[in-house]
């Protein structure tokens, strides 16, 4: 019996594998850190591209080189300019609208976006303004969902997630739109 306590004793007091046990235990952690850290540098990444993206396009409209025809739309003319977006022109929905200066009423509305598990793109407002009015104020708002790298990123960094696990990438934008 005294032999048993003995090899427990040593058994416990050993220290063989003290640094392995470290190791696993922090190994999980720091590799959380690291993949998150990527993964909230990439959505970065897409955002400042959708943000340039839609600034583009918006150039484009305002200089008149977007043909009148209508087979030319602002989804496609963003989707060009922006790399980082997997099938970009099903997961992007685009609003437009002439702001009121008198009382700016609309601003504060939620952006809606593509619900990619039911299929269903948003019926949202793409009023270019009547045209008539010069310097006509008018607000884009853009909405992307993007898959994340790891789904638990968005929760550590408080981005925007929808109910389907997608980041939400949006991008809002004013500019003032000139008649012919």
């Amino acid at each position: 019996m005294s032999r048993f306590r003995f090899s427990l004793r040593s058994w416990v007091k050993r220290q063989d594998g003290a640094v392995t046990v470290e190791f696993v235990v922090i190994i999980p952690f720091l590799l959380t850190l690291f993949f998150a850290s990527v993964d909230a540098g990439i959505t970065m990444l897409r955002q400042v591209m959708l943000d340039r993206a839609v600034d583009l396009a918006v150039r484009e409209v305002r200089l008149g080189r977007v043909p009148s025809d209508g087979s030319v739309t602002m989804a496609q003319l963003i989707c060009d300019r922006t790399i980082l977006f997997s099938d970009c022109p099903n997961n992007i929905a685009v609003e437009m609208q002439p702001i009121d200066t008198t009382n700016f009423a609309g601003l504060t509305d939620p952006i809606r976006c593509v619900d990619r598990e039911l299929a269903i793109t948003p019926a949202v407002a793409f009023n270019p303004g009547s045209g008539g009015s010069a310097q006509e104020l008018m607000l884009i708002r853009t909405c992307v969902a993007a898959d994340p790298l790891i789904r638990f990123t968005g929760f550590l960094t408080a981005m925007p997630i929808n109910p389907e696990g997608q980041y939400v990438v949006a991008s809002r934008g004013i500019f003032v739109n000139e008649p012919d």
